[in-house]
């Protein structure tokens, strides 16, 4: 699994322990990279970062996440996806 997001996203997948976590920042810094991972890999991009890297789609496995918890209707909504990306369901 590894984590794509915003600088913010990124840094607050890190901080929750997460270590293959990234920031992207740049289509040109990432899209080579995104081309090597094996289209298996389970992705987690928040939607700025799937906007710079449409390529990402391509990837069966991909999870993406609102760029700001404003964006969540609930905690519900944020457990149901959650719940959908690992297969259990994980207190928020």
């Amino acid at each position: 699994m590894i984590i794509l997001g915003n600088p913010q996203f990124a840094t607050a997948m890190l901080l929750a322990g997460i270590s293959n976590s990234h920031r992207v920042t740049s289509r040109a810094e990432w899209l080579a990279r995104v081309r090597e991972l094996p289209k298996e890999e389970t992705i987690i991009a928040n939607t700025s970062v799937v906007g710079i890297l449409p390529e990402l789609k391509e990837f069966k496995n991909l999870i993406t996440l609102p760029d700001s918890a404003s964006e969540f209707g609930s905690v519900d909504d944020l457990k149901e996806i959650v719940k959908a990306a690992v297969g259990i369901e994980i207190e928020v």
